[in-house]
């Protein structure tokens, strides 16, 4: 061989080793050290970190400061990443690195203004909470510190570095989430434009679940808000994708006394929301004067679901009715805005965002007493009114210290006091002692809305029967005579409760933990799937794939996880049924209506099955076809053959190819459910759904089951199990 042709050869040899070795490199990334490693932190005392079989996390440290900083430290290992993009949404700093596609979403945080709250509330929190943040962020900060070259790939595909973080930046997450977690945004916009356009008998007609909606005396502006109130929305919502939050990620709950487990163990536990599959940790936190296990969520230092030596709670959020929309009068020159009968000048801020290869930009955020004005407005503005956002967030609460309560509280009276604290967002918190008494106390913050004041027409708690003055604390339960609780996502609004309560007990039977971790029962097809083969039956229907789909359905055990079509089936028919009541009337008053709408699916939902139920309505008009009303039968008939239809022409004319891994997005299976036990023994279970691809190259998927237990700590039986072992030495 031509000597030149070996040395051109070994030449492209050694391109390629490069290339490959530098790519290993660049990717590489940090993660927790092997078993018997040795990492050095800024703590006063040598601490361990011990990762037991199934991958839960046991710290143990000789004070308390050391042990939040341990926390920092492996919640940044795992999800720096993930934390930074939450901070970044809170801060609105998410163009200074992903680029202008994404300053809509930084508008939106600077002029609700989560960083500003934080900024605020930090100097005025209790100390013990300041420490234990400032504690924790030093250790998300040593790990960044620690492994500059080795962060997430994330980091280095965009080509920049992470935020070190402040204690006011948990905050700030915190606010984030209590905003992102309630729809009532969304659903004061909604319903809103539709009382702009339909008269209030309309309303009550379309939406028989709604039960606080403003008397027919508002006055009508005449869509002229829609524009900015769009704006509001679709940021709001660009923001929920981002964070992969849907209206669906409020938890289901419960908790059982003894006497429903066949082991004669009180129990409790639920669903955790979507978001939160992949962004969890379960903890053991050991120091000599702490003894805590449960989750947390990466950015907030706290046990959300957990124990302590003598109390469990786990806390479910339940956003209250505590958003309204203000108008304000504005002066002529629009420096001002008219409150109380006199005129007011508006806050007024300079917001300078960076924004990646573009030119930065400045925005003015107004406010007025009620918060910021969501609706720009000059001297030349059209509009005579300052639209603002009152919520309840905006003012401040401690509420991380109830945590710092829970820890330490012994009884159902320590446990009140501790859940009094929380104020955003509206909870409901279980509770269990080893003593086996169930209860659950439920906070709601509404506002307190100033006499005289002006707002859009729009659903409120104000409105619902026998309402007089803000609700703080609307129940407490210790030990209910049926021996449970249950809190279920579509349950909150419902009137009609006696349709709903329909449980995991089945009948009042005992379950098996097992029982429990895998009830997967859709209850909404529970609910409308008999009330539709009341109306509709196969021989409604001569197309033979028709036929075959609607005998699957019918013979549906309405279990989310048997592989059946059936699910793919009902869920593409329920969003078709709902679009053939109300897409077309609501695309008329506004293209994004609809879509909003549906952004609410227990609205969507609910006020389906009522319609349906009710028999007829004006609100089953097609006003694209030439019939003057379309009867309840032939909504529903329509929208099953338009099911099918679809399923056969996105997927295939074979039913069998309409499993939930080949149909549904994944947020609609991963699944995630807890049960934590207190007694004899205490610990965690933990059962998984995931949808996955059966390998990396490939498009197809299977849904992969996973279980884990964490027990109490005991140092020397997860030596003996294995665990990996990681010493903690002071820098």
């Amino acid at each position: 061989m031509n000597r030149n042709v070996k040395h051109f050869i070994v030449l492209i040899f050694f391109l390629i080793a490069s290339i490959i070795g530098g790519a290993l490199i660049f990717f590489q990334e940090s993660t927790l050290p092997k078993s018997d490693a040795i990492i050095r932190l800024r703590i006063s005392a040598p601490a361990e970190i011990f990762i037991d079989k199934d991958k839960n996390v046991h710290l143990s440290a000789q004070n308390n400061t050391d042990l939040y900083n341990l926390l920092g430290y492996m919640h940044a290992t795992e999800h720096l990443a993930k934390m930074d993009l939450f901070l970044r949404a809170a801060n609105g700093t998410l163009s200074e690195v992903f680029g202008a596609e994404y300053i809509d979403i930084d508008i939106l945080s600077r002029t609700i203004g989560f960083s500003n709250i934080a900024s605020d509330f930090i100097t005025r929190i209790d100390p013990g909470v300041f420490r234990i943040l400032n504690d924790y962020c030093n250790g998300i900060n040593s790990y960044i510190d620690q492994n500059t070259f080795q962060l997430p790939r994330k980091f280095k595909i965009r080509r920049y570095s992470p935020s070190h973080w402040k204690p006011e930046d948990c905050l700030a997450v915190q606010r984030l989430l209590a905003w992102a977690l309630s729809d009532q945004l969304i659903k004061k916009v909604t319903f809103y434009k539709l009382l702009e356009i339909y008269d209030l008998e309309k309303i009550q007609d379309g939406f028989p679940s709604i039960n606080n909606l403003p008397p027919n005396t508002f006055p009508v502006y005449n869509t002229q808000f829609f524009s900015d109130l769009n704006y509001l929305v679709d940021s709001h919502m660009r923001l929920l994708n981002l964070l992969d939050i849907t209206a669906e990620d409020l938890e289901n709950s419960w908790v059982l006394s003894a006497d429903h487990i066949i082991d004669k163990v009180p129990a409790m536990g639920g669903d955790l929301p979507g978001f939160l599959n992949d962004y969890h940790e379960i903890v053991e936190l050991a120091a000599p004067d702490m003894s805590i296990s449960g989750l947390t969520i990466p950015g907030i230092p706290f046990v959300l679901f957990g124990y302590n030596s003598c109390i469990a709670w786990n806390l479910t959020i339940r956003p209250a009715d505590n958003l309204e929309l203000f108008l304000n009068p504005v002066s002529d020159n629009s420096g001002q805005y008219r409150i109380n009968n006199q005129w007011s000048d508006f806050a007024i801020k300079q917001e300078h965002i960076a924004v990646r290869n573009m030119p930065d930009t400045t925005i003015t955020v107004r406010k007025t007493i009620f918060g910021p004005v969501i609706n720009p407005f000059s001297e030349n503005t059209q509009s005579p009114f300052a639209v603002s956002v009152y919520w309840k967030g905006f003012q401040f609460s401690d509420d991380l210290k109830s945590y710092l309560h829970l820890y330490s509280a012994t009884s159902w009276e320590n446990f009140k006091e501790a859940v009094s604290l929380h104020i955003i967002p509206a909870a409901e918190v279980d509770y269990l002692d080893i003593n086996g008494n169930i209860g659950t106390a439920q906070y709601v913050s509404d506002l307190e809305i100033p006499k005289n004041s002006l707002r859009l027409p729009t659903l409120s708690r104000l409105y619902e029967p026998n309402y007089i003055i803000p609700v703080h604390h609307l129940f407490r339960n210790l030990n209910p005579q049926s021996g449970y609780i249950r809190h279920h996502r579509i349950l909150s609004n419902f009137s009609q409760d006696s349709l709903m309560y329909s449980d995991i007990l089945k009948n009042n039977s005992q379950l098996s933990f097992r029982d429990i971790l895998v009830y997967n029962t859709d209850r909404q097809a529970e609910l409308l799937l008999p009330l539709i083969f009341e109306i509709l039956s196969i021989n409604d229907l001569s197309n033979p794939v028709h036929r075959q789909a609607f005998n699957i359905l019918s013979q549906w055990n309405c279990n989310v996880y048997d592989l059946s079509p059936a699910l793919s089936i009902f869920n593409t028919f329920l969003k078709m049924l709902s679009e053939q009541i109300y897409k077309d009337e609501m695309d008329l008053t506004d293209p994004r209506l609809f879509l909003q709408f549906e952004q609410l699916s227990d609205e969507s939902f609910l006020n389906t099955l009522y319609l349906m139920q009710q028999g007829e309505s004006s609100w089953f008009d097609d006003i694209r076809t030439t019939d003057i009303i379309e009867r309840r039968k032939a909504i529903v008939l329509a929208a099953f053959t338009r099911t099918i239809d679809f399923l056969i022409k996105q997927y295939s004319p074979n039913i069998s190819q309409w499993t939930p891994e080949n149909v549904l997005d994944k947020n609609q299976i991963d699944r995630t459910s807890f049960l934590l036990t207190p007694t004899p023994f205490p610990a965690i279970y933990k059962s998984s759904v995931r949808l996955n691809r059966t390998h990396r190259l490939g498009s197809e998927h299977t849904i992969v089951y996973h279980n884990s237990q964490m027990q109490s700590f005991n140092r020397c039986a997860l030596i003996q199990e294995g665990s990996q072992i990681i010493t903690v030495l002071p820098e």
